[in-house]
């Protein structure tokens, strides 16, 4: 992958601060066996390529911390993420195995998830977009094993007020992963993931659904730093924007 090239290429890890700098190297140190110093070429690497290693190295680090929620990464969690890896993302070789470098990094680190999460936050917190889909992807890991454990749970409520989510958009994704019927109330739900109130007249609601949709366009919101193989993300969300755009314009008929 493009990202994965620039940042071996580019030293980015030792261009970094806090935890995932840290975690940068070591992946790449693994996998190069610190066989050349790329520290002064960072500055050719692409902006868009530099959020998607910082995007993808965020999401293996907070994932790592997710399966050692128990205390210890079992056979069965890793198995689980290798399928994610494969199935869902559709990492080739070379990104799969930067992927478990970040995850052994991170697993053993002394950071907590929520230190991994607090700065993820301060690097995309601006972009709701990107932190939507980090939060669609956590929830499909937590529930990689068919059901959501307490201490991830907990993980899953320090990214949602790390990243500065509405309850809204939680909710949804806690249904929509975690298998909670829709009660009376999910009309109300609809009208916020489309951020209008209930009141709003039928021409605010088409614009407010106009804009989320462009906002949530894959081509848009990979070229924010999206990787591309969280384009999926990406596009599920746009799914609950079109579903709750439906569901509203129904209920007005």
């Amino acid at each position: 992958m493009g990202w994965l090239s620039g940042i071996i290429g580019g030293g980015l890890g030792a261009m970094i601060a806090g935890p995932f700098g840290a975690i940068i190297g070591a992946a790449i140190g693994a996998g190069m066996g610190n066989r050349q110093n790329t520290r002064g070429r960072y500055l050719n690497i692409d902006p868009a390529q530099r959020n998607q290693a910082l995007f993808f190295t965020a999401a293996y680090s907070m994932v790592a911390k997710m399966a050692k929620a128990d205390g210890r990464v079992c056979e069965n969690e890793i198995a689980a993420i290798e399928k994610i890896s494969k199935e869902a993302l559709g990492l080739d070789d070379q990104t799969r195995k930067y992927a478990l470098r970040v995850f052994s990094a991170a697993k053993d680190s002394r950071e907590s998830f929520s230190d991994f999460a607090r700065q993820f936050a301060d690097l995309f917190s601006h972009d709701q977009q990107l932190c939507s889909s980090m939060m669609a992807f956590l929830f499909q890991v937590a529930m990689a094993d068919g059901e959501l454990h307490p201490q991830e749970e907990e993980m899953l409520h320090q990214a949602k007020m790390a990243f500065l989510l509405p309850d809204s958009l939680y909710q949804s994704l806690y249904a929509r992963f975690v298998g909670q019927q829709e009660t009376a109330v999910s009309l109300e739900k609809h009208y916020e993931i489309l951020g209008v109130s209930n009141d709003a007249t039928t021409s605010e609601i088409k614009k407010a659904f106009r804009r989320k949709a462009s906002e949530f366009h894959p081509d848009k919101i990979q070229g924010k730093g999206l990787p591309p193989e969280f384009i999926k993300f990406a596009n599920d969300r746009l799914a609950e924007i079109n579903a709750s755009y439906k569901a509203v314009m129904d209920a007005r008929k």
